[in-house]
């Protein structure tokens, strides 16, 4: 099963950890299983981008276990969040920089003025189609790092995928200039 969750005080680089875990009251993580993944998606006011509404994939981490929440977080107490999930970070994957997803999340003709955070507000189950969607939207860099265990990428390699994120960058603005000049 593949989850779409929305992580609302996400900071830049801050889905890199050394023990990644997730933490909801949602039924969905009742059937989650080993391997399954959480699709991670922050707003663009979270990045400090112009289009603070916007929502953008900054991980996917893969489900190493669900367990009962025991309590032990103060900033997610049991009671408000039953379910704790811990990520394989082995086999997470971090997107840096974030890629731009809001057209595939959002539903065709969704209000682009509501925050996706509003959008968002519980975890939802994604189709095979989103989720080939996404994998093609964050494009080389997640296809490089699926195919070497996400090992760390060498400076030629960084450049020519920070390269391509400018690139990326700017075909969003242009196309988010002309998608407002309507």
């Amino acid at each position: 099963m593949n989850v779409l969750v929305y992580w609302k005080d996400y900071q830049p680089g801050q889905a890199r950890g050394k023990s990644r875990h997730w933490h909801s009251n949602h039924r969905v993580f009742d059937d989650l299983l080993p391997g399954d993944r959480l699709w991670v998606v922050t707003s663009g006011k979270s990045l400090r981008r112009h289009d603070e509404h916007a929502g953008y994939l900054v991980a996917m981490w893969p489900v190493a276990k669900v367990l009962p929440n025991p309590g032990d977080d103060p900033e997610h107490p049991a009671k408000k969040y039953q379910y704790r999930v811990l990520v394989n970070n082995v086999e997470a994957i971090h997107l840096d920089p974030p890629v731009w997803v809001d057209h595939v999340i959002r539903a065709e003709g969704a209000d682009k003025a509501i925050s996706v955070g509003r959008f968002l507000r519980w975890p939802r189950r994604l189709s095979d189609e989103k989720i080939r969607q996404l994998r093609s939207l964050a494009g080389a860099d997640m296809a490089h790092k699926w195919l070497t265990g996400n090992k760390r990428m060498t400076d030629d390699e960084a450049n020519a995928v920070a390269e391509k994120a400018i690139d990326h960058d700017h075909t969003q603005t242009v196309a988010t200039s002309c998608y407002a000049a309507r």
